[in-house]
């Protein structure tokens, strides 16, 4: 009866529609778009060939129509992956672009966002494992001069213990009902992957650049991060895992638009993207934790920092600060049924390092106990 109880109350507090199984990551200290070292379904969307290792399931991420995904402002989007012979096929709604979206709203674009995105995967094992990706958004108002079009395609290799991704933007264009413009050159995500005596050794490289057209001023976005780093999954027994990665991580941001913009300024503190130039360097650390803690519930937790690093802007030059992050996490499970959640304190506050539900002074909230849930059935 007490555990019926327990139960009966953890559905209760997920009754509230916010996130998902992007959620485990999160609460991992990950990037919601895939992790280079834990093993998670959301990794389809670093390298296209993990969808060979993530098949036969359904996935819910719960949320609205939202610009920008994060735990406070959650996007609702879904798939399902089947297996039919050697081959696995996917289809996927909703899952819009941060990058895209950050970079046409930091040109000045209002109301232009990706939206309806559809992306078709497939993959093989043919000794080798293969996965490809096309997604495609396109939005129209007859009414208004809105416009919006993306495409992208996702390739990747899995070779015995060896990962080779790359993630390329074809198209990502878009017209502000404000009359901006906003033209995307060919951008793309390459990296690679590789187990090493129980460790995972990564580096990822990414660069994106565009052009605003704002009346008759014509400037220009660019964004470039690299990062290369280890991490590690202990085995601590048959129900606990202890995750470890340190990393070395860069990024370089360019905005002819923003100009002046600088710390304490038009948002530059809380956006590297509405920063006129933004150089930072930084060494971030993640020690995770997730436990069985009863056949039914799973538990885990993070703390993130960023133990040396740096940032400067056009004028000025600071330390990381305030980069210490926990989170915390959940998952139900029912069957070949689970559900996913962010155990937080708070409404989803970002920081130096991302996203961050320590923002309540320590205590744990009742009125939603958690975000970012989601549902996941496996058949």
């Amino acid at each position: 009866m007490k555990k019926q109880l327990t139960v009966a109350l953890g559905l209760a507090v997920l009754a509230t529609p916010v996130f998902a199984s992007k959620a485990r990551l999160q609460a991992l200290g990950e990037d919601s778009y895939g992790s280079a070292y834990i093993n998670d379904n959301r990794n389809i969307w670093l390298n296209a060939a993990q969808i060979n290792n993530h098949k036969d399931l359904v996935t819910y991420e719960f949320g609205g129509n939202q610009t920008a995904d994060s735990a406070g402002t959650a996007r609702g989007e879904g798939g399902v992956y089947k297996a039919h012979g050697n081959f696995v096929y996917g289809a996927h709604f909703g899952g819009a672009s941060n990058t895209a979206n950050g970079m046409r709203a930091a040109t000045g674009l209002t109301n232009a966002d990706e939206d309806n995105n559809l992306d078709l995967f497939i993959g093989g094992d043919a000794g080798m494992k293969w996965g490809a990706n096309l997604g495609y958004a396109k939005t129209a108002d007859e009414t208004s001069p809105l416009t919006a079009e993306s495409m992208r395609t996702r390739l990747g290799v899995i070779m015995g213990d060896t990962q080779v991704y790359a993630n390329i933007n074809l198209i990502n264009n878009a017209k502000g009902d404000n009359g901006a413009k906003f033209n995307g050159d060919l951008g793309y995500q390459v990296g690679a992957i590789h187990a090493w005596e129980g460790n995972t050794l990564f580096v990822d490289y990414r660069s994106f650049d565009a052009e605003s057209e704002i009346g008759a001023s014509k400037e220009d976005i660019s964004l470039m991060q690299a990062e290369v780093g280890m991490g590690r999954v202990e085995r601590l027994n048959d129900k606990t895992n202890l995750f470890a990665k340190a990393s070395l991580f860069t990024a370089k941001v360019e905005n002819d638009r923003t100009a002046g913009n600088t710390f304490g300024t038009a948002g530059c503190d809380a956006s590297q993207l509405a920063c006129e130039e933004y150089d930072t360097m930084r060494v971030p650390v993640v020690v995770g934790l997730e436990t069985e803690a009863t056949s039914w519930l799973t538990l885990r937790a993070s703390v993130t920092q960023v133990v040396w690093g740096s940032e400067e802007d056009k004028n000025n030059e600071r330390t990381i600060a305030n980069s210490t992050a926990i989170n915390a996490g959940a998952t139900l499970k029912f069957g070949e049924l689970s559900v996913d959640g962010v155990v937080g304190n708070g409404t989803g506050a970002t920081n130096a390092v991302g996203e961050n539900t320590a923002t309540g002074n320590g205590t744990i909230r009742t009125d939603e106990l958690m975000s970012r849930v989601s549902m996941t059935y496996r058949f």
